[in-house]
């Protein structure tokens, strides 16, 4: 056999020949038949990378590795996937919440006003002209009536210039003076605290908030979240009373009345006018006994005087929330969501009292005559929890709606001003909807 043949036999041998169904034995018959599926159109091996599970086989005649499996039919290298790992997306959330928090309550001191006198004290003026109560004096008594004394009274005590209307006889003088005046001030006071307290208010809060959920398969989610809420919470008071004081000022004509001792002396006649040295019983120029008054009232003053306090509490609460959130959903586009985690509350607050000092006089308008104001503020730190679950639509690939209810328990706000102690219960219920973005 000559080279040219040789080489073709050994080439047909190997080779198919056309892109039929049928395979060339090999010049031997040795090798076994070889599947056609596995070569191109144009009778060109295709070149592939096999995969882990292929398996080879050699040619008998060749040696070469020849793959049996694992090849497209079209000559086009198969890519083999790695088997796809867990899912996770972001939700970014936003929208508003009405929380019923923030009821506040305080304890009212007493005021620090104190109510002035405004009637002075209590006062006494003697009838004009009637002299000392004791000694030797001159005494002057209404209609002109009087008891001086003369040369002879520093020896003998006693007088003959006197005069005087009327008369018992064989009873004491009785001379009276009127045109004095009493004073009588009467001042109360009492003071206690009080206070007041509001509810819990609906307050509108909006939200921020993000999570990362992982696919946990057969519709369950998880991952940590984030949430951030500003509220305004606020209280205020007004008309409040710790203090209720009055004054009430007496004013009296007063009628002084002396005794003059007639023991063993025989009076003239009323009316009767004597004179220094007349020939006449001699009177004792000082009174005896004590003298005595007689009080007519003229008129009555009164003021009152009451405080009327305004407190007020306003707080700026920042709700910082780290938890965890779990989301099932099924086949449909509706899910529902549980999470749970810490709260740190920001409380940014500022806290008021004023004091105002009414008087009222004799039921007259009221006048303010004394104030003062007391201011406290700060910025706490308060700790919580809460527990939240949720209802949502899922409108598309990125987009879904919810609804949710929240719960969260925190410390108070505590804190005082202007002798007054508050606090704010921070502490509450919130319903909530909002929109979210998932990427």
């Amino acid at each position: 056999m000559n080279l040219r043949f040789r080489f073709a036999y050994f080439a047909l041998s190997v080779f198919p020949v056309s892109a039929g169904d049928g395979v060339i034995p090999s010049a031997k018959g040795g090798l076994d038949s070889l599947p056609s599926e596995e070569y191109s159109s144009k009778g060109v091996i295709d070149l592939e990378i096999p995969t882990p599970q292929s398996k080879t086989r050699s040619s008998a005649k060749s040696g070469l590795l020849l793959p049996s499996e694992g090849y497209s039919a079209k000559g086009v290298i198969d890519l083999v996937m790695p088997t796809s790992q867990s899912k996770t997306r972001w939700n970014l959330g936003w929208g508003m919440s009405w929380r019923k928090i923030g009821s506040v309550g305080f304890k009212t001191g007493a005021t620090n006003l104190i109510a002035p006198s405004v009637f002075g004290a209590n006062s006494f003026t003697p009838p004009l002209g009637i002299g000392p109560e004791t000694g030797l004096s001159d005494r002057f008594y209404d209609n002109d009536q009087y008891v001086r004394q003369e040369p002879r009274t520093p020896a003998t005590g006693r007088t003959t210039d006197y005069k005087y209307n009327e008369h018992v006889p064989g009873e004491p003088l009785f001379l009276s003076a009127s045109g004095g005046e009493r004073r009588v001030i009467t001042a109360a006071s009492a003071s206690a605290p009080t206070g007041w307290s509001e509810g819990d208010e609906w307050e509108i809060s909006p939200y921020l908030s993000l999570s990362r959920l992982t696919d946990l398969g057969r519709g369950w989610s998880l991952g940590p979240s984030f949430h951030f809420s500003f509220t305004n919470v606020d209280g205020r008071q007004g008309g409040l009373n710790t203090l209720d004081a009055s004054e009430r000022r007496d004013i009296f004509d007063v009628r002084a009345t002396d005794r003059f001792d007639t023991t063993g002396l025989i009076l003239p006649s009323a009316p009767y006018t004597g004179s220094p040295g007349a020939l006449a019983p001699l009177l004792p120029v000082e009174p005896t006994g004590p003298r005595t008054f007689e009080d007519t009232l003229r008129s009555t003053d009164f003021a009152v005087f009451s405080d009327s306090a305004q407190e007020s509490l306003k707080v700026n609460l920042f709700g910082i929330s780290l938890g965890a959130n779990a989301v099932y959903q099924s086949e449909s586009q509706f899910f529902a969501g549980i999470g749970t985690g810490v709260v740190l509350n920001i409380a940014d607050w500022d806290a008021k009292r004023s004091d105002r000092l009414i008087q009222v006089t004799n039921g007259g308008a009221p006048i303010e005559i004394a104030s003062a104001g007391f201011r406290n503020s700060g910025t706490d730190l308060l700790f919580g929890f809460y527990l939240q679950g949720s209802l949502g639509y899922q409108i598309s690939d990125s987009w879904s709606v919810e609804a949710n209810a929240r719960y969260d328990w925190n410390e108070s706000l505590n804190d005082s001003v202007g002798g007054s102690d508050f606090d704010a219960n921070l502490t509450g219920f919130s319903l909530g909807a909002g929109v979210n973005y998932s990427f």
